[in-house]
C-alpha cells in the first residue's frame, strides 16, 4: 500500500523533462514589434517600477506580460530582503 508520497523530482529529471519542453524565449513572440525595440533600450533589472509597469500595460500579449511579472515579482523581493525601494 501506498502512502501517496511524491518525491521531488531530481535535477537528472528536471533537466530530462525541460528537453522535451519548448524551449523558445518568453519574449520571442514579440521579436520585432515596436514594443519589443523600446523594451531592448530600457534594462528590467534596474528600471524603474513605473518603466516596468508601463511596458506590462503596454506588451503585446500575455507571455510577455507574464516575464515581466516574474521580473518584477523578483525585484519586489530583493527590496523586501535588502530594504531599498523598488
Amino acid at each position: 500500500m501506498t502512502d501517496g508520497f511524491k518525491p521531488f523530482p531530481t535535477a537528472i529529471d528536471i533537466a530530462a523533462e525541460s528537453k522535451e519542453k519548448d524551449g523558445t524565449h518568453p519574449l520571442a513572440s514579440v521579436e520585432g514589434t515596436d514594443w519589443h525595440l523600446e523594451f531592448e533600450l530600457i534594462d528590467p533589472f534596474i528600471a524603474t517600477r513605473k518603466e516596468l509597469e508601463e511596458l506590462w500595460e503596454s506588451a503585446p500579449n500575455r507571455r510577455a506580460q507574464d516575464w515581466l511579472t516574474g521580473i518584477m515579482d523578483t525585484r519586489r523581493m530583493y527590496a523586501v530582503v535588502t530594504g531599498n525601494p523598488f
